[in-house]
């Protein structure tokens, strides 16, 4: 009964380190798998895909902003062309005014 006793004990306590061993063993796995040169490779690529995906997300979205900072702080193109109008109006009027042969200084 003592050896059966002890028997069952020595199972018990294989059984409980056979699943430490084996949890230990699953950590030590992952960690070999990071830093092996294979796994090194995988997360060096996963942060490459990474930054392109952040960098078309920012690109899409520089020129989102950009589109409506020029719609909303840009003149259209019919204002633009009014002001160039009026500037040309102006500049005619001011050259009937002032003659180019007639120096501001010499007055």
């Amino acid at each position: 009964m003592k050896r059966l006793l002890w028997v069952g004990v020595g199972v018990g306590i294989t059984v409980v380190v056979l699943r430490q061993v084996g949890k230990a063993n699953e950590r030590v796995g992952a960690i070999t798998q990071a830093v092996s040169p294979a796994g090194l490779a995988g997360s060096i690529t996963s942060l490459a895909t990474a930054a392109k995906d952040l960098t078309d997300q920012l690109r899409s979205s520089m020129a989102e902003h950009e589109q409506s900072l020029t719609a909303a702080l840009l003149p259209s193109e019919e204002e633009t062309s009014r002001a160039r109008t009026v500037r040309a109006d102006r500049e005619r009027r001011a050259a009937d005014v002032w003659p180019d042969d007639v120096d501001i200084d010499d007055l």
